[in-house]
């Protein structure tokens, strides 16, 4: 989400607040920041100008002649826009002025006309995208005024990342009010007394459902469809919204302002009843889009007189749209059920800021002030009329008291706050609360969906202390590097799979029903209540379809033949062997082997591998095992086998069926193993042994000795190194010279300490004692040089 800091200034004082210390702030709240934009003027030298008149060029038909008021004097300027008359206001560029990227304005001759300047676009001016004409400021700037000052300067948008349980954050106000806190300013009050001054001709109802717990609405006449004030297109622009008219931008104003969701209806298209209800099964609906949708009866619709006219969160109806007639609007302002919103918008694929906001959870008492917000917005635009709200409430949430010890927020965090910070941020953020010597009691507030266990107040008292204000210290305990038998297992598994020139791959666990049938049709899979994708709503019951995807993809990328595993967790609907309320889960490992494999060389052709070097991977991790023929689902008829070790079966290995081969649109046979990790432990796999590296320096000596003629190279070699056996060595023999006289045995000894570097003197002292040892063990003499 998008939030700026001039409408952030609408609802906490952070005007003085440079943007380190904002970015810093929300950092610290939690919100990942994930860019930043400083607004600063890509232009120079605009005024604002007033069109005074306007007629036709006299040698071209697709401009026209204005004079334009800057202030201090009236310029003629040409412009081709056609969406503005005589009385708008306007920014101009006047000869020697820059607009977007630089771009130097002049005096242009223009079909025999001298064009003073010209009149501005919003694109022109880099303030957002919009082709469609001039852009029109609001009537009371005045003429002359500089351009950049009718706008926040130095103004900041930042793009945060909210948590899916924070949905009070989606808002300003809500950002606004974690703000507060950190910087200990007042949230402010945005709300207007309303003046209505007509009555309602509408009946609104929320319905006999409790999906829907409140619905209000409130009537507008004599409404003029125009362009949204400056500051609304500006604010609106800057957080990624496009501008529409002033009745559209104004409730996406609200939805970005509070957090609450508005829809505005023709009022003249509207007759009998408003009010809310589940669609009849195969009830169809023209939404906004022009498409024709196509109802559940689980999706929620608005309805007139029984008639669908909108989704319910989601969009509107095409029949009660508002155009550039409508004179009369209703205005709606309700609470509905997230899970009902989330299920027909994925269904239907409709996803809106709309939909997304109702999806996390909006304030169930923010109807009313989203009404007042709109009519405070537009009053400012142009005189309207309007009726009270009319608003139908169920009253289905109450206030549930959460108490626990304070000796918790200790046990949890390891220190201990004080009263005055607990209440202060408590108060800041609007919980209701009861503080005594021992406990803490508190309500949720209305926004506050997330608040639900004592361990969710003591995060926020985390958050809100500050995470960098906690001392550093560190883990105690006899087990503070033992990594558990979990991640031990994983963590040697991969590095001997990488090691053998595998990849390790991470997919989701989301799959089709059609996908689990493939290699494991005896298992009952699990179905998703609330999935990313409707193709995808159950869990996988095995990790090879994702291997075999993996692996299809790189082929067609044309990248290298290669091997691939991935270790997680599989799912059935059995019971799980721990708990009784998840489904059945095993972790699990598998592999895939290419029977070609693209050789390191490419110069070079495939490596050819066979369900023999599958086994041998499997032998060089979990040591000695057997394999049992045994027909498989998913694989050929003649290679499938099961794993077994210690008469215990661990797993499965085999080659993907022909008919998947095909199916799959793969050149060449593929292997595969899986392993149940639950039955594995660090214990039963293959352990190397080796000695570490000398980080110093090695030194080397070529020694030749006189030696008999049977006399065994390798006897020397392994004297060497029984000497040398606290050091790292490398021995050899470089030289074996006999003549009829005799015989000379050169041997190489490159030795180096595991604690340090050896000095000049140490390894003169070393040579002498091998030299010594030799000759004095064997009776032989060294050969010295003249």
């Amino acid at each position: 989400m998008k939030v700026l800091k001039s409408w952030l200034n609408d609802w906490v004082d952070i005007d003085k607040i440079n943007g380190d210390e904002l970015s810093l702030a929300l950092e610290s709240l939690g919100f990942e920041i994930e860019s930043r934009i400083d607004i600063k003027p890509n232009y120079k030298n605009i005024v604002v100008g007033k069109v005074l008149e306007i007629y036709p060029h006299p040698n071209a038909d697709k401009v026209r002649v204005t004079k334009v008021d800057t202030g201090n004097n009236v310029f003629e300027i040409v412009c081709g826009a056609f969406n503005f008359d005589v009385g708008a206001v306007v920014p101009v560029a006047l000869p020697k002025s820059e607009i977007k990227d630089s771009f130097l304005i002049d005096k242009r001759d223009i079909r025999g006309v001298e064009s003073n300047g010209m009149i501005c676009s919003a694109t022109e001016l880099d303030l957002w995208e919009d082709n469609s004409g001039i852009l029109l400021l609001d009537d009371d700037v005045k003429p002359g005024t500089d351009f950049s000052t009718i706008y926040p300067q130095n103004d900041i948008v930042w793009e945060i990342g909210v948590t899916p349980n924070r949905g009070d954050c989606m808002s300003h106000l809500g950002v606004a009010r974690e703000l507060s806190h950190y910087f200990k300013k007042p949230l402010l009050d945005n709300s207007s007394q309303l003046n209505p001054s007509i009555e309602s001709i509408l009946s609104l109802s929320s319905g006999t459902i409790k999906e829907c717990n409140t619905y209000a609405g409130i009537e507008i006449e004599n409404i003029k469809i125009k362009d949204s004030n400056f500051n609304t297109k500006y604010r609106l622009s800057q957080v990624g919204t496009r501008i529409i008219n002033n009745v559209v931008d104004y409730t996406n104003y609200v939805l970005y302002d509070i957090g609450q969701p508005l829809h505005a209806f023709d009022r003249d298209k509207l007759f009998g009843k408003i009010s809310v209800r589940y669609a009849k099964q195969d009830e169809t609906l023209l939404t906004l889009d022009n498409q024709n949708r196509q109802l559940s009866k689980n999706d929620l619709i608005i309805t007139a007189d029984d008639k669908p006219i909108a989704l319910a969160g989601v969009m509107g109806g095409l029949e009660t749209e508002v155009t550039q007639e409508t004179n009369n609007l209703l205005i709606e302002s309700a609470y509905f059920d997230k899970v009902s919103i989330m299920n027909t918008s994925r269904k239907l694929n409709l996803i809106s800021d709309a939909s997304i906001r109702f999806e996390r959870g909006i304030d169930h008492q923010f109807q009313l002030l989203g009404l007042n917000r709109f009519i405070n917005i537009f009053q400012q635009d142009q005189h309207i009329t309007y009726s009270s709200p009319v608003v139908d409430s169920k009253q289905q949430f109450s206030m549930v008291d959460v108490s626990f010890s304070r000796n918790e927020i200790y046990k949890i965090l390891g220190i201990k706050l004080e009263n005055d910070f607990i209440e202060n941020m408590l108060e800041y953020l609007g919980i209701n609360y009861t503080l005594t010597d021992n406990d803490i009691v508190f309500q949720s507030p209305s926004w506050r969906y997330d608040l639900e266990r004592p361990i969710d107040l003591i995060e926020e008292f985390a958050k809100h202390y500050g995470f960098n204000n906690f001392e550093s210290t560190l883990p105690i305990g006899n087990n503070k590097n033992n990594l558990g038998e979990y991640w031990h297992l994983k963590r040697s598994l991969t590095d001997k799979l990488i090691a053998m020139n595998m990849y390790e791959i991470q997919t989701l666990s989301f799959v089709s029903q059609e996908i689990n049938q493939i290699f494991t049709p005896e298992k009952k899979s699990v179905e998703i209540n609330n999935p990313i994708d409707q193709t995808n709503k159950f869990l996988r019951t095995s990790l090879h379809p994702s291997l075999i995807e993996v692996y299809k993809n790189n082929i067609e990328q044309n990248n290298q033949s290669e091997m691939f595993f991935e270790i997680n967790n599989i799912f059935d609907a059995g019971e799980h062997q721990n708990f009784d309320s998840i489904p059945n889960q095993i972790y699990s490992l598998s592999a895939l082997i290419p029977s070609k494999l693209t050789n390191s060389d490419t110069r070079q052709d495939p490596t050819i591998n066979d369900i023999y070097f599958a086994k041998q991977i499997l032998i060089d991790c979990f040591g000695k095992i057997e394999l049992k023929q045994i027909h498989k689902p998913g694989f050929h008829q003649n290679l499938s086998f099961l794993i077994l070790k210690n008469n215990k079966v661990i797993g499965h290995l085999g080659q993907l069926a022909s008919q998947l081969e095909k199916s799959y649109e793969l050149n060449n046979s593929i292997f595969l193993f899986s392993i149940d990790l639950t039955s594995i432990s660090s214990e039963d796999l293959i352990n190397i042994i080796y000695s570490p590296l000398s980080p110093y320096p090695y030194v080397k000596f070529d020694l030749s000795f006189m030696v008999p003629d049977a006399f065994a190279a390798s006897e020397l070699i392994q004297e060497v190194e029984k000497f040398l056996i606290n050091n790292e060595n490398v021995i050899t023999i470089f030289d074996d010279f006999k003549n009829e006289k005799s015989r000379n045995l050169g041997i190489r000894i490159n030795t180096r300490s595991y604690s340090k570097t050896y000095s000049e003197e140490e390894v003169t002292d070393i040579l002498n004692q091998v030299v010594d040892v030799l000759e004095n063990k064997f009776s032989i003499k060294l050969n010295k040089g003249n």
